[in-house]
């Protein structure tokens, strides 16, 4: 029996998440339905994290295990044909037997993209959110590297998660603005459920001098979910990269 590793992309936005749900249609599903298909098996495939309802991937990973003939490094020819146009294989190959995409992994970018415009285009519909007001970018960066480091980010959390610890690294978290657009580019050991979102919540409070660095001091401190910014919606999210 083979480890096959897969990278895929995929347009999260009629998706109830990657995780199979009884209420709706989710990327696990469609995916292992595909797997199935091109192999004639009946495959679990381990995500390196389930992304929400409506998130996006660049480069989600996961693995599953098979006994088909079929070359690793032409699964993505197999699978892809059995797959709609916004779910999409873009790489494949075997790994060790004990690679697991989840608890493998030793960090994660994610991308959240924005349109500084009140007026969402209709190219970015369900892909960005619209965000009409003035940000002050400089702040923006300044609150972005007071991310970076080991924290408590349990202002940033959703209330209710049931998680064992909220002490996450951030290796990297930058803003950038290319004409209308202005992108948060943000990589951690782990993320907490709506992490990102809040994260980008807030920064757009203080793009908007809502709140302080020095507010968001405090924050970083933990506990205050009150006090951060509010959980955007998941359209603009996406997850560009794991690494292992």
């Amino acid at each position: 029996m083979k480890n096959i590793k897969l990278v895929i992309e995929y347009i999260g936005t009629k998706y109830c998440g990657f995780q199979r749900q009884k209420n709706g249609l989710s990327i696990q599903e469609v995916l292992e339905e595909a797997i199935k298909l091109a192999t004639g098996e009946t495959v679990v495939t381990y995500p390196s994290g389930r992304t929400d309802a409506g998130v996006h991937a660049l480069g989600q990973v996961v693995n599953f295990f098979t006994n088909s003939s079929i070359q690793a490094d032409k699964m993505p020819i197999v699978i892809n044909y059995h797959l709609p146009n916004d779910i999409k294989v873009l790489s494949s190959c075997e790994v060790e037997d004990n690679f697991n995409a989840r608890k493998s992994a030793i960090k994660k970018t994610y991308i959240y993209k924005i349109f500084n415009c009140r007026q969402l285009s209709v190219f970015d519909e369900g892909r960005a959110i619209p965000f009409g007001f003035q940000l002050d970018i400089d702040e923006m960066k300044k609150a972005c590297n007071k991310f970076i480091g080991t924290h408590d980010f349990s202002s940033f959390v959703s209330t209710g998660t049931s998680t064992k610890s909220t002490i996450r690294t951030i290796y990297n978290c930058e803003i950038n603005k290319e004409n209308n657009y202005v992108y948060l580019t943000i990589t951690g050991n782990g993320f907490l459920y709506n992490m990102v979102r809040i994260i980008v919540g807030t920064l757009l409070d203080i793009g908007i001098k809502k709140t302080s660095l020095e507010m968001l001091d405090t924050l970083l401190q933990g506990n205050n979910r009150k006090l951060a910014g509010r959980t955007v919606k998941p359209d603009g999210l996406y997850l560009k990269e794991v690494y292992y």
